[in-house]
């Protein structure tokens, strides 16, 4: 899930900080933290799944 540039500046020279994970009533959130080192702007990148950890539910829910 690594961006190609930073949004602000479009520099390509991205640092990754920590992320974090939380569940959120059906979904699971991770939070990618990125600072461009060109700008130094930060910015984050959030990527949602369900919650259920089995292939057919989530395959499911993408499909319908």
């Amino acid at each position: 899930m690594e961006p190609i540039m930073c949004p602000f500046c479009g520099g390509t020279n991205l640092f990754q900080e920590d992320d974090y994970s939380l569940q959120m009533d059906f979904e699971y959130w991770t939070v990618h933290h990125w600072e461009c080192l060109d700008c130094t702007q930060s910015f984050d990148k959030i990527e949602i799944l369900p919650a259920s950890n089995t292939f057919e539910e989530i395959n499911e829910s993408t499909i319908h």
